[in-house]
């Protein structure tokens, strides 16, 4: 695998780290202050991590912009890539267990739309994180929705509630790769996340921003 040099270079099934945008701002950095949530690698400092679901088409003289599923807190939405390649993220791709599994994961993500999540989400994680670790808790945090069909061979129970980094870690998860061992089902930082992605010599990142040989 190489790393992406441009949003040309995007896949369905990447993973992207960055800043918070929009109004999600003050909850979110509510929340992972109440993690104790912090992650930067230079210039990168980790609040928000989302999924490309769609890489860069050329139709005509017309060339929309690679898309990507990102949590809400009202619910998930897909969004343009357009105005993020530039050194406030980093991408990630993860090398396949079976061929399409970075398309299925993109299309869990994209079944994710509209997934919604809370203050309480937040404050379950924290409860979790530092130290209360009960089974009743875990049992909310891993709250999931009947079973759906992705494709013919991919039937999945959806979390009712995914703050970005369970959103991103339950889009690859829910395919079969287990990227955060041993941590609980959606017990997921975006911290935490990177740092283990990062561990991984099998992951290719790319930095936007960084001049490369």
């Amino acid at each position: 695998m190489a790393p992406a040099r441009s949003l040309a270079d995007l896949r369905p099934g990447d993973l992207a780290f960055g800043p918070i945008r929009g109004g999600a701002g003050l909850l979110v950095s509510a929340g992972q202050l109440m993690l104790g949530e912090g992650f930067r690698v230079g210039r990168l400092d980790v609040r928000h991590v989302f999924v490309v679901v769609e890489a860069s088409a050329d139709i005509g003289t017309f060339k929309p912009s690679a898309r990507c599923v990102e949590a809400e807190p009202g619910g998930a939405i897909e969004s343009t890539l357009r105005d993020r390649w530039t050194g406030d993220y980093a991408y990630v791709r993860l090398p396949e267990d079976y061929p399409g599994q970075a398309d299925d994961a993109a299309a869990i993500a994209k079944a994710m739309i509209g997934t919604p999540y809370s203050f309480a989400s937040y404050a379950a994680l924290a409860a979790w994180r530092f130290g209360w670790k009960t089974p009743r808790l875990e049992r909310w945090i891993g709250r999931r929705e009947p079973l759906i069909q992705i494709r013919e061979s991919l039937r999945v129970n959806l979390p009712r509630e995914a703050i970005c980094s369970v959103l991103a870690d339950q889009a690859w998860s829910l395919t079969g790769k287990r990227i955060m061992e041993g941590v609980a089902h959606q017990c997921v930082t975006p911290g935490a996340l990177a740092a283990r992605l990062l561990e991984d010599d099998a992951n290719v990142w790319s930095w936007p921003g960084r001049v490369t040989a």
